[in-house]
């Protein structure tokens, strides 16, 4: 639940047909109260909320970051990456390559096109005369094998 969720008198009850009850609790009694009535007090909220944000400086907008001279990649994540990382990446990319390495060159050719190329199964079934149906299958087949070969 938001900070702001805690505060507020009111909400949309669902009800067991689909329809909605509106209620506004005031002095600590709920009253029921219509859709426009629950709509215009739920958008007074929302506007009173912002302002406090706003001037509680809790907004993060472009505008207010150019206004601070703020640069945007500032804000991106720049965590350095870890030499474990590195060499995990490395071991990960070797063993890719070795199971590609072990198939076919038909195999290959297929999955380099099909998950590297961007090129759409019937396309390449096209490209090659057999069935779109034939060449999912294919490929199916294919990612098994370096499945298993990879989770050795």
């Amino acid at each position: 639940m938001k900070y702001w969720q805690k505060e507020r008198n009111y909400r949309k009850i669902t009800n067991s047909d689909g329809s909605f009850t509106y209620i506004i609790t005031i002095d600590g009694e709920d009253i029921e109260v219509d859709a426009e009535v629950y709509t215009t007090y739920s958008s007074a909220d929302r506007r009173e909320r912002y302002l406090y944000e706003r001037e509680e400086g809790l907004l993060l907008s472009l505008d207010r970051l150019e206004e601070d001279k703020v640069p945007l990649d500032s804000l991106l994540d720049k965590h350095p990456v870890s030499a474990e990382d590195v060499i995990l990446a490395q071991i990960e990319s070797e063993r890719l390559q070795a199971a590609l390495d072990s198939l076919s060159l038909e195999d290959r050719q297929l999955i380099d096109a099909l998950v590297l190329g961007g090129v759409t199964e019937r396309e390449y079934a096209a490209r090659i005369g057999i069935t779109q149906k034939n060449v999912n299958k294919k490929k199916q087949r294919i990612l098994l094998k370096l499945k298993k070969f990879l989770s050795v």
